[in-house]
């Protein structure tokens, strides 16, 4: 296991109507120079959103592009420079939730309250594994 002790600083912050979430969040991250970001929470709505749903046995991944009115009901993820691993479970308008990881295409409908934190005496990198075939965070002590 990786883990290392540090304080937290949160950026609240709000997406309007039209920003995707995840692309945002990427690009905040690298403008600020942050090096170990993480969503705290998240609240709001979307329009659209690129899930991945759970991998089978066998290794296929199955992934849709909904389009829709969405409530964020939950959103949690790491966010680096390199990148972003985020699950969202959102819900619709007959009370039902979908969720996965989030591939992209988080488009805000109204709004989008975020607070990220960030683990100051942390880095977070993502490198690629050959075992699960996908970029997994790497958490180093910041020097």
């Amino acid at each position: 296991m990786e883990a290392v002790r540090s304080g937290v600083v949160v950026y609240p912050m709000r997406l309007l109507p039209g920003a995707e979430i995840k692309s945002s969040l990427i690009e905040f991250v690298k403008e600020n120079r942050l090096e170990a970001a993480f969503v705290v929470t998240c609240c709001g709505s979307l329009t659209k959103a690129t899930l991945r749903f759970a991998t089978c046995e066998n290794g296929e991944h199955t992934v849709r592009t909904l389009q829709q009115c969405f409530e964020i009901v939950s959103l949690v993820g790491t966010v680096c420079r390199d990148g972003a691993h985020l699950h969202a479970t959102l819900g619709t308008s007959d009370g039902t939730t979908v969720s996965g990881h989030v591939v992209g295409d988080l488009v805000v409908q109204t709004t989008a309250e975020i607070v990220l934190g960030v683990a100051e005496g942390a880095r977070f990198n993502r490198v690629f594994d050959p075992s699960t075939k996908f970029s997994e965070l790497v958490v180093t002590q910041k020097s």
